[in-house]
This record gives structure tokens, C-alpha cells and sequence, in this order.
């Protein structure tokens, strides 16, 4: 009898342990499901409405971190609502990745949730939303094209959602993930995080230009984010292929992403 209830007992704790080990699914935020992964004292989730599209779509952000983190990377997976890839990236660093101690994510899996409505790189009023930042390289040239810039600097109610929104966060590093140009964007600032991302992802670092004039700042995010508050962080374009395989823009672009930005 006690050899049966040893024997059971067993079972129990093999059964614990390998429960602990293996991800399970949590409570849904915003009818997303979340996997519980072994977190310290702080750890939180949470999800914001940061604005709404110029259709009134509404553009999310996510948090999964510390309280109070000392590094902050955000991924933002879409900005061109033809460009699909990175919303898988997003979303499963949203759902799967949990970032060490004392440092946290923020992720937005798209911020022209218009543009993804309808398949078109433009939002709802046809800027498109990577030339309206209000930099010195900014123009209203160009109306009806592919890379209208818009009737003003930051005149998209998408734009000055995500201005808002970074400068009250200020991340450490800033994933803005595009298609179909398979590069990561290299500038002079944050060279060593270009580099990891490169080796992380085998993508080749290069110049991913807008055609701004010469000594004038691109009128897109990581423009206006390095140029405007590079003090806290650095920006960068992720340009994956045309059709990048699942198990790339998932498990490893979320892998590579995080652990370039030392958050796991």
C-alpha cells in the first residue's frame, strides 16, 4: 500500500514539474490569448488604445514587461497596410515572447489599421503614412501617388497617434517592420544593434533611402524618431522579402528582433 501511494505521489510530481515547464495559455486582453511563462515580482500585461485610424479604426499598443523597465523595445509590425508580414512578427512577440527582468516590449501590430482593411500601402485618405512624419525632408509633392506624403507634416491622425505615443514611452530601440526589400537600414547611430539584427535575422545591413533631398532628415518614423528624441533611442527599418516563410517572420524574426534589443 505505501509502495502504491509512493508510486503515485510519483506521478503527481512528474506531472507538476512538466505542466511548469511547458507554456500555457492565460486569460485573453482584448480578446487575445497570452501564454504564461515563469515571470519575477513586477512582471505585467497590459493594452492601451493609443488613437484611432481615419476611419476610426483603433490603433493598439501592448505591453509585456516589468514595471518601471530600464530597457524598452517596441515593434511595430505594419505601417503599410499592404505589407503583411510583420503583423505576424508583432503578433507573436505579443502572444509568446516573455523579455527578461528589468526590461520590457511594447508592440503594435499595426498602426494604418485602414490600410490593412482595404490591402493598400495608404491609409483611408491615401498618405502614405511613412512620408507624413514631420521632419525637414517632408513634401506635399506627389498627390495621388503611391508615396503621397500628404496635404501637411503629420497630418494623419495615424502619425500623430504614434508621435504622441513615443514620446511618452521613449524605447530604447524601435523595430518598424516593412516589405519586400530583404535589409535591415543602416545609418551612423545604433550600428552595433543594426549589426546584431543583420546576424539575427541574415538580412544585409544597406541604405533604404526615401528620396528626401540631400541634407534634409526622411520625413518617416525612424527619421523623425532619431532626429527628434535619438537622445533615449534609435530606430530602424526591418525590410523583409516579398513572401518571407511563416517560420521566419514568427519564431525566428521574433527571436532575433528581441534578442538584438537585449531584451531577452
Amino acid at each position: 500500500m505505501i509502495r502504491r501511494l509512493l508510486g503515485m505521489l510519483a506521478v503527481v510530481a512528474l506531472a507538476t514539474a512538466a505542466s511548469a515547464a511547458v507554456p500555457s495559455p492565460s486569460a485573453a486582453v482584448d480578446g487575445h490569448q497570452f501564454w504564461t511563462l515563469p515571470q519575477g515580482p513586477g512582471y505585467t500585461k497590459s493594452a492601451r488604445v493609443i488613437g484611432h485610424s481615419a476611419s476610426g479604426r483603433r490603433i493598439v499598443a501592448y505591453y509585456r514587461g516589468y514595471e518601471g523597465a530600464e530597457h524598452v523595445l517596441l515593434v511595430l509590425g505594419q505601417m503599410h497596410g499592404d505589407e503583411s508580414a510583420g503583423r505576424r512578427t508583432a503578433e507573436f512577440v505579443r502572444d509568446r515572447i516573455v523579455p527578461r527582468e528589468r526590461t520590457g516590449i511594447w508592440v503594435v501590430v499595426s498602426m494604418n489599421p485602414d490600410g490593412a482593411a482595404r490591402g493598400t500601402r495608404a491609409n483611408a485618405r491615401g498618405v502614405d503614412l511613412n512620408r507624413n512624419w514631420p521632419t525637414s525632408g517632408w513634401t506635399s509633392a506627389g498627390r495621388g501617388g503611391r508615396y503621397w506624403g500628404g496635404p501637411r507634416r503629420a497630418s494623419e491622425p495615424e502619425t500623430r497617434a504614434m508621435i504622441r505615443f513615443l514620446r511618452e514611452i521613449k524605447p530604447d530601440f524601435i523595430a518598424s517592420i516593412h516589405q519586400p526589400l530583404a535589409a535591415i537600414g543602416s545609418s551612423s547611430r545604433g550600428v552595433a544593434w543594426q549589426r546584431r539584427l543583420a546576424s539575427n535575422l541574415g538580412l544585409p545591413r544597406r541604405h533604404l533611402g526615401v528620396g528626401n533631398p540631400s541634407g534634409t532628415v526622411s520625413p518617416t518614423l525612424t527619421g523623425w524618431y532619431d532626429s527628434t528624441l535619438g537622445a533615449h533611442g534609435v530606430a530602424t527599418t526591418i525590410e523583409y522579402g516579398a513572401s518571407p516563410p511563416r517560420s521566419f517572420v514568427t519564431v525566428r524574426a521574433a527571436d532575433g528582433i528581441t534578442k538584438a534589443a537585449l531584451v531577452r
